[in-house]
């Protein structure tokens, strides 16, 4: 990777600042890595417990359903008649990652046993899938955090790998070389100066030449 630069000595102050802004933004992203970690492992737990909740309510809707069925036949299940759910998500921002904090269901209610045909068994079921509802939602909460989470934790590692072992190194190897290009300069005009100085004494111009 080579960084093109100001010409001359103008191009040290340049390089010097880019170097230090490329340095300041890898630390930046450095903590930015760490903090978001230390929010991955915070929220890890609550994964395997969401799923583990909703495997749990799910089985037992599963069940409650099937209970019904077998009870009331299949004909009272086409019968039955529940308002459609709503949800609702609130969201937060963890650096700079839109995460959802919590979904709220409204709806559905559990519906009057009339509507259920006066089954206990359909009421119950009802009730279960409402709960297997609930515990999916928990679930999808923490696994979309995590998920965005985890695109930002790849594309911040990438940022700051990319500045720690190119972007950084190009500027220090561009200072490196300038500063040997401007030795190389400097000696150049003194030999150009000393000699230019010999001609005019050799002219008898200027001080005479002091003995070393």
């Amino acid at each position: 990777m080579r960084i093109r630069h100001p010409p001359g000595r103008a191009g040290r102050p340049w390089l010097a600042h880019r170097l230090e802004v490329a340095r300041r933004g890898a630390e930046l992203l450095d903590d930015k890595h760490r903090a978001l970690s230390s929010e991955r492992r915070r929220l890890e737990p609550g994964l395997a417990d969401a799923r583990r909740a909703w495997e749990r309510s799910a089985a037992e809707a599963e069940r409650a359903f099937t209970r019904a069925a077998v009870l009331g036949g299949r004909r009272s299940l086409a019968l039955a008649r529940t308002d459609p759910a709503v949800v609702t998500v609130r969201w937060r921002t963890i650096l700079g990652v839109t995460c959802p904090a919590e979904a709220e269901l409204a709806g559905p209610g559990t519906p009057p046993p009339a509507e259920l045909g006066g089954s206990a068994a359909l009421l119950a079921a009802a009730e279960a899938h409402r709960r297997a509802l609930e515990a999916a939602l928990r679930l999808a909460v923490v696994a979309s955090a995590l998920g965005r989470i985890d695109v930002e934790l790849r594309a911040t590692a990438l940022r700051r790998n990319a500045i720690q072992h190119r972007w950084i190194p190009a500027h220090e190897e561009a200072i490196a070389e300038l500063g040997l290009a401007l030795e190389e300069l400097e000696r150049e005009d003194g030999t150009r100066v000393r000699w230019v100085m010999d001609q005019a004494r050799d002219a008898g111009i200027g001080p005479a030449r002091q003995p070393p």
